[in-house]
């Protein structure tokens, strides 16, 4: 992944785990479980049982199982080849690998001052 040696995920959304509300983390975050509601972290890991329903904004994100919702990560958004993503997403760069999903809008900003998810 993009991040391992830029961030530690130091909170981690087990897989049984079910969050309705927000989180907020200065740190990494890994998601195997499900979140529905609002997301703010330096860096995010969606694992491939990962589920998100709702608003992300972070610096960047590697979405190996299923989001849902708007995405605003300042420098980069990964979609793994088991990645699925349905919304928006605005960041300076996204890659999508063989086999990964997205369906929705994208804006590729020439700045990290976005227009949404602010």
């Amino acid at each position: 992944m993009f991040f391992k040696k830029q961030q530690k995920m130091e909170t981690v959304i087990g897989a049984e785990t079910f969050i309705n509300g927000e989180i907020t983390s200065n740190s990494g975050l890994r998601i195997d479980g499900t979140v529905e509601g609002t997301i703010r972290a330096d860096w995010i890991s969606v694992g491939d049982s990962g589920k998100i329903t709702g608003k992300i904004t972070c610096r960047g994100i590697v979405i190996g199982g299923n989001v849902n919702g708007i995405i605003n990560a300042s420098e980069i958004i990964t979609i793994t080849h088991k990645g699925s993503v349905t919304g928006e997403i605005y960041t300076l760069k996204l890659s999508i690998e063989e086999g990964g999903k997205f369906e929705g809008k994208s804006c590729i900003q020439l700045s990290t001052n976005s227009q949404e998810g602010k």
